[in-house]
């Protein structure tokens, strides 16, 4: 059903909706990073920019399954290290790390259907009283020195949970991977014709 719809596009049409896709991604992903922070309005732009670039790069394939896969798994893997790895690297570009002190710490349930339990920390810093919510995985103990990155735009997190030996491979791998895939799409149309 999808190749049948990337068929009945045509291959200009797949020159314009694949960088169209990718514009969408990184409108989701900049508006997941930046305020307002919708999440939500984040998550369809991503999504729909997801679809646009895997039938973009089908139909600019002359309809093969192979390019929508690519596209898809390619566009998506840019939106995740964008949205995720984007984030700490914008808190490191834009901020700047202080040391706080942690005063407090809530245990909230973050979930109505699924039980799913999440911690909101508040924190003592030089610059004021700071609160990061974060999974059960990254809680602190309350009296503990931590180290937390804020920015003016941003909201403040843990420093701990953004490596830059992580982010900037993840952000520049998956730029590569759909940079691969467009030439890769090209490739086929050119071996074809």
């Amino acid at each position: 059903m999808v190749l049948d719809m990337a068929g009945r596009l045509g291959i200009r049409t797949g020159r314009f909706v694949a960088p169209a896709g990718i514009a969408c991604v990184l409108a989701g992903a900049a508006l997941f990073v930046l305020p307002p922070h919708s999440t939500l309005a984040a998550m369809a732009l991503g999504l729909a920019g997801i679809a646009a670039f895997g039938l973009g790069s089908a139909r600019r394939a002359g309809g093969r399954w192979w390019a929508f896969v690519a596209g898809v798994i390619s566009a998506g893997l840019l939106f995740a290290a964008l949205s995720v790895a984007g984030r700490g690297l914008a808190l490191r570009a834009f901020g700047h790390t202080e040391t706080c002190t942690v005063t407090g710490r809530t245990m909230i349930e973050t979930g109505a259907r699924y039980h799913h339990y999440g911690f909101v920390h508040t924190l003592a810093c030089a610059g004021g009283t700071l609160t990061i919510r974060t999974d059960p995985g990254d809680r602190h103990e309350v009296g503990t020195e931590v180290r937390v990155r804020t920015a003016r735009l941003l909201e403040p997190d843990f420093a701990s949970r953004h490596p830059l030996l992580l982010e900037v491979p993840a952000v520049l791998g998956a730029i590569a991977l759909t940079a691969g895939t467009t030439v890769l799409v090209r490739r086929s149309v050119r071996s074809a014709s």
